[in-house]
């Protein structure tokens, strides 16, 4: 009869105090349970060491994530080398906050613009602003600009629509419901783990080239050719911009990702020009385009705005030639998009 009421009183103190046994706590956390919706991303985002818990055994499951916070675990994500100036960018994160080095690295990657000379790290991090700074630091501001005239799929976003558009088409975000987002809502902390986690998994992804697209769904985008008598060429191979579109129409068609194909252009397009004045455009083989940057006396740029390398030489004395073709660093960008929709096989063509 004892050892009933002892028993029955230990149990008692368990309800009580929330103490959780090891199998309905997820991440190591007592307050996550193992059945909740966010576990599996508190878990992983601890073994990647993106976050941490708030003390005590817990995570904060629940609890709004400040903006020092997340922006701590966004410099974790992307692997950024730490920035220490002598000089504070911000008047309210002064050199010896735990967070100085984060925000600063952050800052310098251009994760988020310098607004009135304040960061407000102690704030609760909106669902707007952890969009936006997420696509900032893919280094999608341009496109999320370019997005930002056209229509957003959520009804209650008047602030930063291009963002939030880009985050939602990849994937990374979604609605609250009814066609909101609620972009002022503060992000809580399961949430932002679920985010960070999203993104390292698409951009850890490995694309892989295929000899052929077989039965598969390919994804391309035809590159734009210089009309004749134009004055400035320009025919970058998969504009970013367009090859976003083409990926975010394969998606909202029902396309399996893992039955996609990207088609990129294995070669270029070389425009030449002659008295301020177009005179042919034409598609260039890989191994033409190799022998140009080889032999020719030429220079090279890259267009950020495209995603899109090219050069220019001069083939003769009267001509000079533009030359957009796929460099190294174009690919990977295009393969990176592609694979934050979750496609990653790609074939040259």
């Amino acid at each position: 009869m004892m050892k009933a009421r002892i028993l029955s009183l230990f149990l008692a103190l368990t309800l009580l105090t929330g103490s959780a046994s090891p199998a309905l706590a997820a991440g190591g956390y007592s307050d996550v349970p193992k059945d909740h919706w966010a576990a599996q991303s508190v878990r992983r985002a601890g073994e990647l060491g993106l976050f941490q818990g708030v003390g005590g055994g817990r995570f904060g499951l629940g609890e709004p994530i400040t903006r020092a916070a997340f922006v701590t675990a966004l410099v974790r994500l992307f692997g950024w080398e730490a920035e220490r100036p002598q000089s504070p960018a911000f008047s309210d994160v002064p050199a010896g906050a735990w967070y100085f080095s984060a925000v600063e690295t952050a800052f310098a990657h251009d994760a988020f613009r310098l607004h009135q000379g304040r960061f407000r790290p102690e704030d609760p991090i909106t669902r707007e602003e952890m969009a936006v700074m997420l696509v900032r630091s893919l280094g999608y501001t341009s496109l999320a600009v370019t997005l930002g005239a056209e229509e957003c799929p959520f009804t209650d976003v008047s602030v930063s629509p291009g963002y939030i558009t880009l985050a939602y088409d990849l994937g990374i975000v979604g609605g609250t419901g009814n066609g909101r987002f609620d972009p002022g809502s503060s992000a809580a902390r399961e949430q932002a783990a679920a985010v960070l986690v999203r993104v390292y998994d698409k951009l850890h992804a490995a694309s892989r080239q295929v000899q052929s697209a077989g039965n598969s769904r390919v994804v391309s985008v035809s590159t734009p050719m210089s009309d004749l008598d134009a004055a400035a060429p320009a025919t970058p191979l998969e504009p970013i911009a367009e090859l976003y579109r083409a990926l975010r129409n394969a998606k909202n068609s029902g396309a399996d990702p893992e039955k996609t194909v990207l088609q990129l252009t294995a070669g270029g397009v070389r425009t030449l020009v002659a008295g301020g004045r177009v005179v042919s455009t034409a598609a260039v083989s890989a191994g033409e385009v190799r022998r140009i940057l080889t032999s020719e006396d030429v220079s090279t740029y890259y267009d950020s705005r495209y995603e899109s390398a090219y050069c220019i030489y001069r083939p003769n004395d009267a001509q000079t030639a533009t030359l957009w073709y796929q460099s190294g660093e174009s690919q990977a960008a295009k393969l990176r998009l592609a694979r934050l929709f979750g496609v990653t096989r790609y074939v040259l063509a």
